[in-house]
Formats: C-alpha cells, sequence, structure tokens
C-alpha cells in the first residue's frame, strides 16, 4: 500500500523581481525519488487497488506543487495590477479629451469626403455628354475621393472611364448592324441574334450560328420539298384540291388569303412557311 506521501517543508522569499524555492535540491530529491518509486509499478487485476492509490497519491503531490505555483503568481502579479490600474486611470483622463477630438476629425472628414463626391459627381455629370455616354453608366473609383488626388487625375480617370464606355457603345453598335444586316440576308429575324451579342457574345461566333442555322434551314427545306416531290408523284390535281391516288384522300388544297402585316412580320412568315415547305403565290402588287 502507498504510504501518505508529505512534501518537506519550504517557504519562499518573494520579491517584486525574484523568485526563489528555499530547499529547492532537498525538494527536487524527494520529489524526483517518489516518481521513481512509482515508476516501474506493474498494473494488473491484483494491484489495480494499490496503482489507483499511488497515483492519486503522486497526484496530489502535483497538485500541492500546482498551488503553490498559483499562490506565488498571484503574489506576484499585485504590484503590476495596482501599476496597471494606476496606467489605466492616467490614459482614461487623456481619453476624456482625445475622443471628441477624434470624433470631430471624422466628421470632418465625412463632410469633406460626402463634398469631394458631390464634385466628381459633377464633374461627370458635366463631361457625359462629351462622350455620349450616361453619368449612372461611369461607376466612382473610390480613389477619386482621396483627398491626396488631384482635380487633373480625377478628370483623367473620368475621361479613361467615358473613352472606354463609349468604344463598347461603339463596338456594340457595328456589330449590331453587322448581325442585322447578314441575318436579314437570310431571311432570318436578328432580334434573337442581338440580345446575345447585348450579353457579350462574340461577333463571329454569331455570324457562323447564323450560318449553321441557315444551313439548317436549307436542309430542312430539301427535305421538305423531296419529300413533296415524291408525295405528288402519288397525287393528282382536281380544282383546288390535290388527292391521293391511292386512298382517295384530300391531302391539300389552295386557299386564297388577304394577309395585311409589317413588312418584318410578313418575312418572318414567309421564312415559316418556307421551312414548313408550305406553297404560295404572289397574287397582284
Amino acid at each position: 500500500m502507498a504510504t501518505d506521501l508529505k512534501l518537506p517543508d519550504y517557504t519562499i522569499d518573494y520579491r517584486p523581481t525574484v523568485i526563489s524555492i528555499n530547499n529547492f535540491d532537498q525538494l527536487k530529491t524527494a520529489v524526483e525519488a517518489y516518481a521513481a518509486k512509482y515508476q516501474n509499478l506493474a498494473v494488473s487485476t491484483s494491484t489495480e487497488k494499490e496503482a489507483k492509490a499511488s497515483r492519486a497519491e503522486l497526484r496530489k503531490l502535483k497538485t500541492a506543487l500546482d498551488d503553490k505555483r498559483k499562490e506565488i503568481k498571484k503574489k506576484y502579479a499585485e504590484p503590476y495590477e495596482v501599476f496597471a490600474k494606476q496606467i489605466k486611470d492616467l490614459e482614461a483622463t487623456l481619453d476624456a479629451s482625445i475622443n471628441p477630438i477624434d470624433s470631430g476629425l471624422k466628421e470632418l472628414e465625412e463632410h469633406q469626403r460626402q463634398t469631394r463626391l458631390e464634385h466628381v459627381t459633377a464633374l461627370i455629370a458635366e463631361m457625359a455628354p462629351n462622350y455620349h455616354v450616361e453619368s449612372n453608366e461611369v461607376e466612382i473609383d473610390p480613389t477619386w475621393l482621396n483627398k491626396s488626388t488631384s482635380k487633373k487625375k480625377v478628370t483623367e480617370g473620368i475621361a479613361d472611364v467615358m473613352g472606354y464606355i463609349k468604344k463598347k457603345h461603339d463596338d456594340l453598335e457595328t456589330g449590331i448592324n453587322a448581325i442585322t444586316k447578314y441575318a436579314q440576308a437570310y431571311n432570318i429575324d436578328p432580334a434573337g441574334w442581338i440580345d446575345q451579342l447585348k450579353q457579350g457574345q462574340d461577333v463571329n461566333y454569331l455570324i457562323q450560328a447564323i450560318d449553321n442555322q441557315v444551313k439548317r434551314n436549307q436542309e430542312a427545306q430539301q427535305k421538305a420539298e423531296a419529300q413533296a416531290a415524291a408525295e405528288k408523284v402519288n397525287q393528282v390535281q382536281k380544282g383546288d384540291q390535290t388527292i391521293d391516288k391511292t386512298t382517295g384522300e384530300v391531302v391539300s388544297h389552295s386557299v386564297v388569303l388577304k394577309i395585311t402585316t409589317t413588312i418584318p412580320e410578313m418575312n418572318l412568315l414567309k421564312a415559316y412557311m418556307d421551312n414548313k415547305g408550305i406553297q404560295y403565290e404572289r397574287v397582284g402588287g
């Protein structure tokens, strides 16, 4: 069984800058001896109770050492706590003057920033017509509002941004014209392609896409014409009706319609009928 272990008596001499343990060598020897005594303690079912008791005794010694450390730490910190409080009180006295000044400076800086923002906004509005852009298209660069940024630099920055926006407008207009003419040359509505252009799609890509669409339309038209030709071999025309010679079924008949609409819509109708293989002819006019 483990005996009731006690540390040798020792005292602490404490001064603000010196902490020393009296009889440290004796204390160290005792601790090392206790540790060595139980270092190779075999733990088994038969020694379980003794092992737990030994562990408890060793932990009690460790706790005693740590309690002493905490005690000295608290005493050692007391002079500092007094000193720290005195300094904090002095800092608070200064803060009573610093804080109002700091708040005033922040308010002044914000007011100056708003004034610079108004000047920049007015300058943008003044310059926008010269570049044929809208004021709200120009995103204000935060550096334009810095006190250190000169008016010349702000003006140059705004001019660069507006020039870039103007170029984008011109490029878009050129692209719209190109897509419109190309699509209309094939009787295709350009609206959908223009929407893609406005969303950032490349002009060359869209022209290639239109070519692909035209090719698909032509293939569909050829297929429809071939099918119509094949069917026509087995059909006979009687008046305004087309009749299947095998079944006697009326497969189509002719009607006369008068359609009034805009030219673009008429082109769309024509493209639809061409795509579906619907036969038509122009009457009069």
